[in-house]
């Protein structure tokens, strides 16, 4: 395994938190726009977060899987962790479809 591989940030929560994570997209903007169809390599410059076995809202400002946060934009997404959220290991990573 290549140790050189950048990770995100371990993020720490307890049950009843509020979680606010502001990503910033950084990749360079392409020369032109690209389409596709769900699920196809498209939009490589598009990205957002998506979280695993946090049980929170997938509607806005949640872990809205459809959320596209273009070069140079910010997202905040604001996760509410429930009181009686049981404890683990859970993770998040980019999520958008196609790139």
């Amino acid at each position: 395994m290549d140790q050189n591989i950048p990770t995100g940030p371990v993020i720490r929560v307890r049950p009843g938190d509020t979680l606010k994570l502001t990503v910033t997209n950084g990749l360079p903007m392409p020369g032109a726009e690209s389409q596709g169809v769900h699920n196809f390599y498209r939009d490589s410059h598009v990205t957002n977060i998506h979280t695993h076995g946090l049980h929170v809202s997938g509607e806005r400002p949640g872990d809205y899987i459809f959320e596209s946060v273009r070069p140079g934009e910010s997202h905040t997404y604001t996760y509410e962790i429930p009181e009686n959220h049981m404890g683990g290991t859970h993770w998040y990573h980019p999520h958008h479809h196609g790139s």
